[in-house]
């Protein structure tokens, strides 16, 4: 299966020659390395300078974290998220670095009149798994003392698309249901290079060893709205995640693997504290367990919850426009272990939205720019990070 040659070359070795060797980390976080990679929420930026965990924003919005509120959008709408990513680590007083750039959303959502709903069409981030690990050492070759240098290299991630359906129930009220498919790939690599190539009378070529896995699996949401009153709303969602599959290419030598995927809950709520200003909090839960055929009972770290809110403030712009103002704060615990320590995220985050053409208050097309600060932590190991986001999003006919 899966975790057989390179992987069990990375997992216990990878920590251990990090723990022992001077390297270099190329990737968004050292914690990507461990089971299925680093979690890529399909989060757009208005969502993460709030420090939301993606629901209870008040106006419409097109997300398959809360799918149903995409009611509220009401003409065709387009979206497009990008992050980039800097941050810097330290695991038993070795230095790594990581950075990169990462697309965590793509949306488009289209009204259908005779129905009074939304259908929507999005492909979103789920775990990322693109990291680099560079490790020297030295070995004995032919009684030979000879420098050599370890590459572990991989490349890839899961993504998910999913079809939904929005569906308005009054005035108060929307519902929606979605259904969809996980896919992606995951390249890994073991490069063994030599400083010297040639010991003795010995030509010394460089090691490689790897292969590639094909991801593939389904998934489904219900979500709700509620606005019970004109100045606060209620939103949730449930998304259910079926078994994700790994197929190996026909050139890999590993088997194919299955991991038993948690089934996520969100809930989340806004409310108007003064004219302009509003107030979002909200939470999120899901249960990781081991796969028989996958996940290692000591690499999931179990149920684990993320608490987020944030305040927004729609403060005067150019004309009739708005320029809204973001604050948020969000605490996350993360899905697998590193060294057999659960981590945890910290986020302090702001941002601004450019709202470019403006009807009352509608935003036919916008820029939101999101801005976060953070920590990781895991037993020994330590992190913190810049982290950026922006949305474009268009409306119309």
């Amino acid at each position: 299966m899966m975790k057989a040659s390179i992987q069990r070359l990375v997992q216990p070795f990878l920590l251990l020659a990090l723990l022992l060797a001077p390297g270099s980390l190329g990737a968004q976080s050292i914690l990507g390395i461990q089971g299925l990679g680093f979690p890529l929420e399909p989060m757009d930026a208005r969502a993460r300078a709030l420090g939301s965990v993606g629901t209870g924003l008040f106006g419409g919005s097109l997300s398959p974290l809360d799918p149903a509120s995409a009611t509220g959008l009401l003409i065709p709408t387009v979206n497009f998220t990008f992050q980039p990513y800097w941050g810097t680590g330290t695991l038993d007083g070795e230095s790594l670095e990581g950075r990169g750039t990462r697309f965590p959303l793509v949306g488009l959502a289209y009204p259908v009149g005779a129905l009074n709903g939304m259908v929507s069409l999005t492909f979103g981030g789920y775990m990322d798994q693109r990291w680099e690990v560079e490790v020297k050492g030295t070995e004995v070759l032919d009684g030979v003392p000879t420098t050599v240098t370890n590459i572990y290299r991989s490349d890839g991630g899961i993504s998910a698309f999913r079809l939904g359906w929005a569906q308005r129930f009054g005035p108060s009220l929307s519902l929606s249901i979605g259904a969809g498919v996980f896919t992606g790939s995951v390249t890994r690599t073991y490069i063994r290079g030599f400083d010297s190539l040639t010991v003795g009378t010995a030509q010394i070529k460089a090691f490689t060893d790897g292969g590639k896995w094909q991801y593939g699996g389904p998934n489904g949401s219900i979500g709700a709205v509620w606005d019970p009153l004109e100045f606060l709303r209620v939103s949730g969602s449930m998304t259910w995640n079926g078994n994700l599959e790994a197929e190996p290419s026909a050139a890999t030598s590993g088997g194919p693997a299955t991991y038993d995927l948690p089934t996520e809950f969100r809930i989340g709520a806004s409310g108007v504290l003064t004219q302009g200003l509003s107030l979002n909090l909200g939470m999120s839960y899901a249960d990781w367990k081991p796969s028989p055929k996958g996940l290692a009972a000591d690499v999931v770290a179990g149920a684990i919850m993320s608490f987020g809110g944030g305040i927004e403030w729609q403060a005067p712009g150019l004309g009739s426009r708005t320029l809204p103002i973001r604050l948020g704060m969000r605490k996350s615990e993360l899905p697998f272990r590193l060294s057999g320590a659960a981590p945890t995220e910290t986020i302090y985050s702001g941002g601004i939205g450019l709202n470019l053409t403006q009807a009352d208050e509608f935003v036919l097309a916008g820029v939101d720019l999101a801005l976060e600060r953070g920590s990781r932590e895991a037993g020994d190991y330590s992190e913190e990070f810049w982290r950026g986001s922006v949305t474009f999003r268009v409306s119309g006919w």
